[in-house]
């Protein structure tokens, strides 16, 4: 084999090696990203699988406040009042009850088919009904504290026991809110990423 021969061999060896070099190190930087992209997804499950399991405590914990507030004290009041057992309590207060617990059970029950928005306002609505009439009740046992003279300790307190059986449904208007809100942040960060994804597509050429 001549000179020429063998340098013709040995550079077409080292191209052949430059080639096999540049594909390993493409193989290798595909399996990188493939690995990155397997990260991300897994991340991003693990994320999501988080803010699920919020979001289903959130849901729950509203049916505590209902339950104890609107369900237990509303349904007391409204068979109180209704019977007169409440004197001098106007039958409308007991409408008001009753339509605030029906609008909030409503928006709880939208909470689980994860109608956040609905949800909120029957819950919104329903808590300024209830409201209401707690407020009116909690107004005018203040007042008759103040111009009869009671002797139980326990019946001069009356006024802030009412409130501990009313507030609390409050709680379930603010778990309200916070579920709306992560479900506004959730579709605004959808809507950005959908966004990003269209901007970065790539472009068809115009003569295609």
């Amino acid at each position: 084999m001549s000179k020429k021969d063998r340098l013709k061999a040995q550079s077409e060896k080292q191209l052949m090696l430059k080639k096999e070099l540049e594909r390993q190190e493409l193989l290798e930087m595909e399996e990188a990203a493939s690995k990155s992209s397997r990260a991300g997804r897994k991340l991003r499950k693990r994320a999501k699988n988080l803010d699920n399991i919020i979001t289903l405590i959130l849901k729950f914990l509203m049916i505590l406040p209902f339950g104890y507030s609107a369900f237990f004290y509303g349904g007391i009041f409204i068979v109180g009042i209704v019977t007169e057992e409440m004197i001098g309590m106007p039958k409308r207060i007991a409408v008001f009850l009753g339509v605030g617990a029906v609008l909030c059970l409503a928006g709880l029950i939208l909470v689980f088919f994860s109608r956040y928005i609905l949800q909120f306002i029957f819950i919104l609505a329903g808590t300024a009904s209830y409201m209401y009439s707690a407020l009116y009740i909690i107004s005018e046992t203040q007042q008759r504290l103040e111009t009869n003279y009671v002797s139980d300790e326990a019946l001069q307190q009356l006024d802030r026991t009412y409130m501990t059986y009313f507030y609390p449904l409050l709680v379930m208007t603010l778990l309200s809110l916070a579920l709306l809100v992560i479900y506004i942040v959730k579709f605004v960060k959808k809507k950005r990423a959908k966004k990003r994804e269209q901007d970065n597509a790539p472009v068809k050429s115009i003569v295609e």
